[in-house]
């Protein structure tokens, strides 16, 4: 309390209420820099800030923010010639040219609850809060289908064969009675458009992917993405590299059967991944699969058949689900430090070769030296054991030398399902430390050949760092 007599010589208070969570960590930061520079001007009796007689709250925009760029609820893929990069028909940068790789030139677009639409940006201020000012919080969730088992129904045209089928998702969960169970999150759904099966996803996809994430940050509270088994390994792990400082939950999941079949395992997943993205305690790229939530970067698919298709070899569950649902608060990862950074560009110049005893090294080397001569950037050569080598197979050891000398990076995996690469543990393993090859210890491949990818794509660092 301020005598009457003293409020024309003090500066006012202001007052900001933060609630958390609703508000990303760049509108923090922008509203921490607006409050310092008013105090400089109410400090100022001739400011026109200078106010005395009442608080006022800071604005963080005293004009109406334009609309948000928006995408249809179902944008097609538009396929560039090679049919090997492409972007969303609600991307400016019209189709991507045939040099690779190249980041895609914006994001597929916003999506929007009232499925508008309004020109494209890679930027925007969100129009509509992110939870209500009535102190209940209830979690609003995106879920990106691009096809796989789960979308699939026999096809007629195909010998009855299984086939993604546009719009099932969709129709099937505003059905869901249980989403409507208090707890649940709010969920928008949105099907890229054709709906593909897992192994025609790769580099471009995944940063359509990354970037429909990016543009919608500040609208939702977690994401789930919906595609096929078979290379969801390989997706998810791209994206825990692609969203640098990410602080929401990104669920992937599929199913082994499809959803319109009377018994399956889709429903089961779908829900569970939804629960896990309305979540606050693990704020990472994450596989939910049966009944564990793994670390995206340390899963493989380990099974056809089997309901239990995902499993991290070298690492615990991030959390398992029966009863209840049992975290590993251990292995949760500290709090990102910093904005969301979106990186596109990933190396595809990248070539992984399996060993099999007996094996011609003439073949290999002839493979390795053409290699080399079509810009091989890197080399991923899975192993036996602890990361070993013939060691009557000089000529190998030899071509790898003359590999590095040209800046290609040769890196040793083992085969093994479990356990780490330890070459310096017998002599063979040393031969290859001194021709320069870099040890993978316990990474999958799918973690090993994603991390090239994406560290050769930064452009930022050489080829030693």
């Amino acid at each position: 309390a301020i005598p009457n007599e003293q409020r024309d010589r003090r500066p006012t208070m202001i007052l900001v209420n933060f609630r958390r969570c609703a508000i990303h960590r760049q509108c923090r930061r922008a509203a921490k820099t607006d409050i310092s520079r008013r105090k400089r001007r109410i400090d100022n009796p001739f400011s026109s800030l200078a106010f005395h007689n009442e608080f006022h709250p800071v604005v963080l925009a005293t004009t109406t923010p334009p609309s948000p760029p928006l995408i249809p609820p179902r944008a097609q893929w538009r396929i560039s010639k090679n049919a090997d990069r492409f972007s969303s028909s609600g991307s400016s940068g019209g189709d991507c040219d045939d040099s690779h790789p190249t980041p895609l030139q914006a994001p597929a677009g916003i999506v929007a609850r009232d499925g508008g639409q309004s020109p494209s940006s890679s930027f925007f201020i969100p129009q509509k809060k992110l939870h209500g000012v009535d102190g209940r919080v209830k979690k609003r969730v995106l879920v990106l289908c691009t096809g796989g088992t789960l979308t699939m129904a026999p096809d007629s045209r195909r010998n009855d064969a299984l086939h993604p089928v546009e719009g099932v998702l969709t129709k099937y969960m505003s059905e869901m009675k249980e989403l409507e169970e208090e707890g649940m999150p709010e969920v928008v759904t949105h099907e890229y458009v054709p709906l593909l099966d897992s192994s025609d996803l790769g580099p471009t996809e995944w940063a359509v992917i990354a970037s429909d994430i990016h543009a919608n940050y500040l609208q939702y509270d977690g994401f789930v993405v919906l595609m096929g088994t078979d290379t969801m390994a390989y997706t998810a792990t791209a994206l825990s590299f692609m969203l640098e400082n990410l602080n929401k939950p990104v669920v992937f999941t599929g199913s082994q059967i499809p959803l319109t079949q009377p018994h399956n395992d889709a429903r089961r997943n779908l829900i569970m991944a939804l629960i896990f993205a309305s979540r606050d305690t693990i704020n990472e790229v994450t596989i939910f699969f049966h009944d564990r939530l793994l670390r995206a970067c340390r899963a493989s698919k380990v099974n056809t058949s089997h309901l239990h298709a995902f499993d991290t070899p070298n690492m615990d569950p991030l959390a398992k689900v029966g009863v209840t649902i049992e975290e590993n608060v251990n292995l949760a990862l500290p709090p990102a430090r910093g904005a969301l950074r979106l990186h596109t560009a990933m190396e595809t110049r990248v070539m992984s070769l399996r060993l099999v005893p007996g094996f011609d090294d003439r073949m290999i080397r002839r493979m390795i030296e053409a290699s080399t001569r079509s810009d091989l950037r890197a080399l991923v050569l899975q192993l036996y054991g602890m990361g070993n080598l013939p060691s009557v197979k000089d000529s190998i050891i030899r071509t790898l030398e003359e590999a590095r000398e040209k800046g290609v990076l040769v890196v040793a995996s083992t085969q093994c399902h479990t356990g780490s690469v330890m070459m310096g543990h017998y002599a063979t393993g040393q031969a290859l430390i001194d021709a320069g090859v870099v040890s993978a210890s316990d990474m999958t491949l799918e973690a090993i050949s994603c991390k090239v990818g994406y560290l050769f794509g930064r452009g930022d660092l050489t080829a030693e760092e």
